[in-house]
């Protein structure tokens, strides 16, 4: 379909309820039902498929793409094993924070797929806000403040590394650890410990999910002008808005360009006020 054509299916105007598979083994639908609810999607979790084959955050299995690879191959194979036009995928990564690189950061990330048309929408939350962690101990000491640090037992723990004989996911237990650590510690030797960032086992990482949800609807709610595709969002800015005192550029967006994921409409759209003299490194350095 070329950016010019628009689309004139049964479907450009959405019906009232949608159905949505949501491939995920780890109770994410209950976390951004409720946004998409409210545009007319009805979320069906779609747990057949073992998501692990995607990868694990504990290594057993790595991820062979990238995240955005990832979520979509997931929103994909929602649609196609449910029979559905729509399918949602999610997928989590870990690294350091995009302000001052040392902190960890968690991203989620969310992407319905239109098996109709043959397109996706992508949603991002990112967030500071996660007992994201691993550790080596080699004595209770250690370990008691590494489950302190975790947020542990409501946050579960994982003991050891894929291989070991000790290794065990989804710890919850703390008397069950303690006394399998004081086991495991009798000999000299250093013992791994982590966080469990699985979904359903980690609150925090509940959060930020529930914020890429929010996103999502947000950008599914923005039509394109041209095709009345869902998704139409800003995909690049440029910064240099003037300041509303002195008139020299800012760093702050001085238009943004709006693209259709379906149709690849693009529209470049200026921002009409001025930068305020807070954001100005001349008038505030």
């Amino acid at each position: 379909m070329s950016a010019a054509t628009p689309y004139n299916g049964v479907h450009s105007l959405l019906p009232a309820r949608n159905r949505v598979s949501f491939l995920t083994c780890h109770d994410k639908t209950r976390l951004v039902s409720e946004p998409l609810d409210a545009l007319g999607f009805a979320l069906e979790p779609l747990a057949i498929y073992d998501t692990d084959h995607f990868g694990t955050f504990s290594r057993e299995v790595s991820r062979t793409g990238t995240a955005k690879d990832t979520v979509l191959a997931k929103a994909k194979l929602a649609a196609e094993l449910a029979g559905l036009r729509f399918g949602l995928g999610s997928e989590g990564s870990f690294a350091k924070d995009p302000h001052i690189g040392w902190m960890p950061w968690d991203y989620e990330l969310l992407c319905l797929w239109d098996n109709e048309r043959q397109y996706a929408v992508f949603a991002l939350a990112g967030s500071g806000a996660t007992n994201y962690s691993h550790c080596e101990i080699e004595d209770i000491d250690a370990a008691v403040k590494f489950m302190d640090k975790a947020l542990f037992p409501e946050h579960a723990l994982i003991l050891g590394k894929p291989g070991d004989a000790w290794f065990r996911k989804g710890i919850r237990d703390r008397d069950w650890l303690i006394d399998q650590l004081h086991w495991l510690l009798s000999s000299p030797k250093r013992i791994w410990l982590e966080t469990d960032m699985r979904a359903h086992l980690n609150p925090m990482r509940q959060a930020v999910i529930r914020e890429a949800g929010v996103e999502l609807a947000k950008r599914l709610s923005s039509r394109c002008p041209e095709c009345a595709a869902m998704g139409f969002a800003v995909v690049r800015s440029e910064p240099g808005l003037v300041c509303m005192d002195c008139g020299i550029s800012t760093p702050l967006a001085s238009a943004h360009t709006w693209e259709c994921p379906a149709c690849a409409h693009i529209e470049r759209r200026p921002v009409t006020t001025k930068a305020p003299a807070i954001n100005c490194e001349f008038c505030n350095p």
